[in-house]
């Protein structure tokens, strides 16, 4: 069931089944509520004007390129194209201001809700009149989150969900179970910029089999399949499963307030942060004529795990 109610000054679409209630507005696509049998599992804010007053990205539709580009800039058809440094003269999730901060258009379709932005050429610096779609679609305990773009001009494409969660309801995450079965993990500077060095996941990156969160995260863990990650925590267990080649896990210790350092983890399905650099990453070119396709299926269950 899709219901629709205003949420500050934007239209919201509220997704229903008898298991998860999911709440999207139109500001950024964001998803402001996700509750799973009764409980609230994601973090969001109380009134819809803190989504433009926090910098967190908290439940945002992020780009035109999510995660990071190295020196804001990348060569892209013989030339060097810059794009707007937005953290330490690097750029974060597509620059100030950008995708989390638009009015998308949305609208119901059968069991789902399309949310259509465009963002057109020059955007942040990125060249191309970009269409991005995202659509989120409900059945039972899963949401589904399916993203395709269409460009007039080769350009660089990666969006994601930046979707908060925390299954306790609120506090520090720390000790909730994480299994990521990744195949390495990227291995960044003090900037968080990927070198190109991908990193065997062992140590405090082996996640192999469920264990509980001891540290904090901000690491691109490279997938080997389409299971991206298994999350356990207060007697409900959350699988997400994807195309996307890698994840960002995230524990939110820049979150802030209301929520507090660690008050909710991102588990951010990407292609390489600063794949545009680096050549033997996964490609994040879109040129005219193609059309990029990708998805992400959370899947929730209650139980003894």
């Amino acid at each position: 069931m899709i219901t629709t109610e205003k949420f500050g000054d934007y239209m919201q679409f509220v997704l229903s089944s008898e298991d998860l209630r999911v709440s999207v507005m139109e500001l950024g696509a964001t998803v402001t509520g996700l509750v799973f049998r009764g409980r609230p599992i994601g973090i969001g804010y109380a009134r819809a004007e803190e989504y433009l007053e926090h910098d967190a990205y908290v439940g945002a539709i992020v780009g035109r390129f999510a995660n990071r580009i190295g020196g804001g800039a990348f060569p892209l058809n013989g030339r060097t194209v810059e794009v707007e440094k937005n953290e330490n003269g690097n750029t974060l999730h597509g620059g100030a201001d950008s995708w989390d901060r638009r009015v998308w258009q949305g609208s119901a379709e059968g069991d789902s809700v399309l949310f259509t932005l465009v963002s057109p050429d020059g955007d942040k610096g990125f060249p191309g009149r970009v269409t991005a779609c995202v659509r989120y679609t409900v059945h039972g305990g899963e949401l589904r989150i399916d993203f395709e773009g269409e460009t007039d001009a080769d350009t660089v494409f990666a969006p994601t969900s930046h979707m908060y969660f925390n299954f306790r309801g609120e506090g520090d995450i720390l000790g909730m179970k994480m299994r990521i079965p990744a195949r390495g993990v990227l291995e960044v500077d003090e900037g968080l910029i990927p070198t190109g060095r991908v990193l065997p996941a062992e140590g405090d990156f082996d996640f192999s089999v469920s264990r509980p969160v001891a540290r904090s995260y901000d690491h691109a863990f490279v997938l080997a399949g389409e299971r991206a990650c298994e999350a356990v925590d207060a007697g409900i267990r959350m699988t997400l499963d994807t195309d996307f080649p890698a994840l960002q896990f995230y524990t939110g210790d820049w979150l802030g307030e209301p929520f507090g350092a660690r008050g909710g983890f991102a588990v951010e399905p990407e292609i390489h942060p600063d794949a545009p650099n680096h050549a033997d990453f996964p490609s994040a070119l879109l040129r005219p004529g193609e059309t990029f396709r990708r998805y992400a299926v959370y899947r929730f269950e209650e139980g003894s795990f």
